[in-house]
């Protein structure tokens, strides 16, 4: 299939639509649970680790605002990759990505089905498959439907939010943050400051939401000049919005008091710690602010990376058949099911997992998510680094250009922080890593065999993972487009 013969989508996401899109990717369900869990691990420190794990999500923001203004393109993870690193490195820039979504849909899926029994009593698997279902109808139908819902559920989202930061502040007690880092017996640094660190990885990975962004290029409007402004907008926002809870969840609460029985932080994360401090309705506003930020990332899971897979095969990575783009609604329809289906497959599968796994379901699952977007970032990483060299025009008249010497910082910053934190994840469930690097061996053999095809056949499908394809020229500049 080339360039000419496959068929755009022609609907365009705004610029307000895209920034809801970030937001709900970047704040899912994990902002609701991982706050009092780090701080059951690091005490009062949080606050110092969130504004520490700024620093990384800084770097990749100006990493993609570099790749997105230079080359703003559907499936922008595997198009740096392939244009930009290697033949091979695209095709994991579709596969690992995939993997990772695959997983965080099925923790979003679990993590929606632990909160719904506070509002219905339905079965887990009941859910799982209605919060899929419903996300992958709204995506098939159409992605300014899907744009529109998710308008409407970020702003709950950040009214819960919102609701918590305000309650907290209104219990606000500063002698909660000291000793800022607790050393005594059986305290959080007693024998170190690892539990800090281990703060500072697990609570960037909300800040990784914002890659989605290059994800949508084809559909979002004027994308060299709504990249940049998208990403300003949105991780701005999530950023305030994720130290404010951080902040008043520690001023109202003593982390002592986060601790449940089992030593663990309690069940039901910010709205438990809600308990004493905030009237009913708030409480339950926070929960229901739970089930909306599942919906929010389900929702922008399957609008951006369904574009990734749908790329890929435009140049037959991938079969072409998922390529399509269905006559009436306008969508990938094809690249959309071969995302949902699996995890609504694996659903079933994950209580026996529980039994098997030394740690619990959702952090494997989310271990599996975090390793492999950390393994994108430093291909992604490596790209931005060959831009300048390989697509020396797109460099210099790009919407946004990073001088030459802050692009070499950045790139190297993306590798070496990326590769530091993947390890400090995975120390915690080294199965998961396994599992990611399990799957690079098998696409790795898949890869092999779809190149040896079409050599045979007299084609060579590495030459069509280097140009870009004519729709996805800018200004005119001809280097490297077919």
């Amino acid at each position: 299939m080339s360039g000419d013969e496959f068929k755009l989508i022609n609907e365009k996401v705004g610029p307000i639509a895209a920034v809801a899109l970030l937001i709900g990717t970047a704040v899912g369900m994990s902002i609701f649970i991982v706050p009092t869990q780090m701080a059951v691990v690091a005490g009062p420190s949080i606050i110092v680790a969130i504004l520490l794990s700024i620093i990384p999500m800084v770097l990749g923001i100006l990493l993609l605002l570099q790749l997105g203004g230079a080359i703003p393109v559907a499936g922008g993870a595997y198009v740096y990759a392939s244009r930009l690193v290697g033949p091979y490195w695209g095709f994991l820039g579709v596969a690992v990505p995939v993997m990772s979504v695959w997983a965080y849909l099925l923790f979003a899926a679990l993590g929606f089905a632990e909160y719904v029994p506070v509002f219905a009593d339905l079965p887990t698997l009941l859910s799982v498959y209605l919060l899929l279902g419903a996300f992958l109808v709204f995506n098939y139908v159409g992605v300014r439907l899907a744009a529109n819902v998710q308008i409407v559920l970020v702003c709950l989202l950040m009214a819960a939010m919102l609701t918590f930061i305000a309650g907290g502040f209104t219990s606000f007690d500063a002698s909660n943050f000291d000793p800022l880092f607790p050393s005594g017996e059986g305290e959080p640094y007693a024998d170190g400051y690892a539990p800090f660190f281990l703060a500072a990885v697990t609570l960037y990975i909300p800040f990784q939401g914002f890659a989605m962004i290059i994800e949508i290029g084809e559909e979002l409007e004027n994308p060299a000049k709504n990249i940049p402004r998208v990403l300003a907008a949105g991780m701005t926002l999530v950023a305030i919005l994720t130290i404010g809870i951080i902040v008043a969840l520690i001023g109202a609460v003593p982390w002592q008091e986060i601790v449940g029985d089992d030593g663990e932080a309690v069940e039901g994360g910010l709205a438990a710690v809600a308990e004493g401090i905030m009237p009913g309705w708030a409480i339950a506003f926070v929960a229901f602010g739970a089930l909306v930020a599942a919906a929010t990332t389900t929702n922008t899971l399957y609008t951006s990376y369904s574009r990734t897979i749908m790329r890929a095969a435009r140049d037959d990575v991938i079969p072409n058949f998922f390529a399509g783009i269905d006559d009436r609604f306008g969508t990938p329809n094809r690249a959309l099911l071969l995302l949902a289906l699996p995890p609504l497959l694996v659903a079933p599968l994950t209580g026996p997992l529980g039994g098997i796994l030394t740690v619990d379901v959702l952090d494997w699952l989310v271990t599996i998510t975090v390793t492999g977007i950390f393994i994108s970032f430093m291909i992604s990483g490596v790209a931005l680094w060959n831009l300048p060299k390989i697509f020396p025009d797109r460099y210099e008249y790009s919407f946004y250009k990073l001088p030459m010497p802050l692009l070499k910082v950045v790139a190297v910053g993306n590798v070496i922080v990326s590769a530091i934190f993947m390890v400090f994840v995975a120390l915690g469930a080294p199965s998961a890593l396994a599992v990611q690097f399990g799957w690079i061996a098998l696409v790795s053999l898949l890869y092999v065999y779809r190149v040896r095809t079409y050599d045979k056949d007299g084609e060579d499908l590495r030459d069509k993972m280097a140009l870009l394809h004519k729709h996805e020229s800018i200004g005119g500049d001809s280097d490297g487009d077919d």
